[in-house]
């Protein structure tokens, strides 16, 4: 699978924008601050139905705009797709393949899996547990469809009794908040086992890669964190019923897939807490590259790899490890400068002179 081209109207800093890209790599150089992320950003809108940098889609209209749209043409066995998102000033949001209304965006995400690679990805290494469990979901929303539902239908059901518990005691129906953790613990036991699952189908790809890198000298491990742990149906029902009285007492739920984490260890090491620099960048390098290597695997079409300005925080050894594994795929690239980048079947784009095309 690949993006033939990409056509941007009036979305962040551009008015309109039409690019055709390579089969191969696909280099978008030049001074920060001129539009190279938004590039990107507007392939991964494409895959993912939203954007990886804002959860507010209104945001990624034109300054002065009403509306922003953006239209794709994915090819895979000869077989050409056009995707359109059309984002109003007003949060609509309204996707279109080939022409037709997409109503249930659970049968769309993962139909074009995508691996994205940014600077602020090292949030995912050292920063809290919600970026790991971000990075965990989309990685699994890309592969299991009946995921993505039950994660929906579980922030439903838990905002459901968070609104529940903010009453007065005397307000609340306690046989409706049973009710409600009666569906927690079924979403909770579906949630736990994917998570479990795709951390350990994760670590088996990372960890290889982890030990190319380091040349032997490292060792990756992941260990998934919940307070559910193999627990079935009745004890995750028990677990929740027995914190009534304080949830009550907290006006919210104090038990939940929200304190769920993966502990990334580097020979036996806690990789965030007593890790170096590189021991952590060459933990998240690996983490993407098992990515992308589990995707692969799991879907019929070969992810998108999107690298945003990833060599400002890679060395010269791991820059080099990187571009030899991506160089048989479809890659797009940002960056300030290609003085040091020497691969074959690469496309140039200048972004000075793509905004001086885009003011014609």
């Amino acid at each position: 699978m690949y993006i033939n081209k990409i056509c941007i109207d009036k979305f962040r800093n551009y008015e309109k924008l039409d690019l055709d890209f390579s089969k191969n790599i696909n280099i978008i150089f030049g001074n920060n601050g001129k539009g190279k992320t938004n590039i990107l950003e507007a392939i991964y809108i494409c895959a993912i139905t939203k954007s990886y940098r804002t959860s507010k889609d209104n945001e990624c209209i034109k300054f002065g705009d009403d509306y922003c749209n953006i239209d794709c043409e994915f090819e895979d066995k000869n077989i050409k797709t056009n995707i359109q998102v059309y984002i109003d000033n007003n949060g609509k949001k309204q996707i279109k393949e080939n022409g037709i209304k997409i109503t249930k965006y659970t049968d769309y995400i993962g139909k074009f899996p995508v691996v994205m690679f940014s600077p602020d990805d090292m949030d995912i290494v050292k920063g809290s547990p919600k970026n790991r469990r971000k990075f965990l979901d989309i990685l699994i929303s890309q592969i299991s469809k009946k995921y993505v539902v039950v994660l929906s239908e579980y922030k439903k059901t838990i905002n459901l009794k968070n609104n529940l518990l903010k009453l007065n005691r005397n307000q609340i129906d306690i046989n409706y908040l049973k009710i409600l953790n009666e569906k927690l613990a079924k979403q909770i036991v579906e949630i736990v086992h994917k998570r479990k699952e795709f951390t350990e189908l994760l670590w088996i790809n990372a960890k290889e890669i982890q030990k190319n890198i380091s040349k032997g000298n490292e060792s990756l491990n992941f260990v998934y964190q919940t307070e559910f742990k193999d627990m079935d149906f009745e004890k995750v029902l028990k677990t929740l019923n027995d914190c009534i009285d304080n949830d009550i007492l907290k006006k919210s739920s104090t038990k939940g897939i929200g304190h769920d984490d993966i502990i990334i260890y580097v020979n036996d090491t806690e990789v965030a807490k007593y890790g170096s620099q590189g021991q952590n960048r060459t933990a998240l390098l690996s983490m993407k590259i098992g990515e992308f290597e589990l995707l692969k695997t799991q879907k019929e079409n070969v992810p998108l790899i999107l690298l945003d300005d990833v060599f400002s925080e890679l060395d010269n050894e791991r820059i080099n490890f990187l571009l030899d594994y991506i160089k048989k795929y479809q890659v797009f690239i940002t960056t300030t400068t290609v003085e040091n980048i020497k691969m074959d079947n690469v496309k140039f784009f200048d972004i000075e002179k793509i905004r001086t095309c885009e003011k014609k």
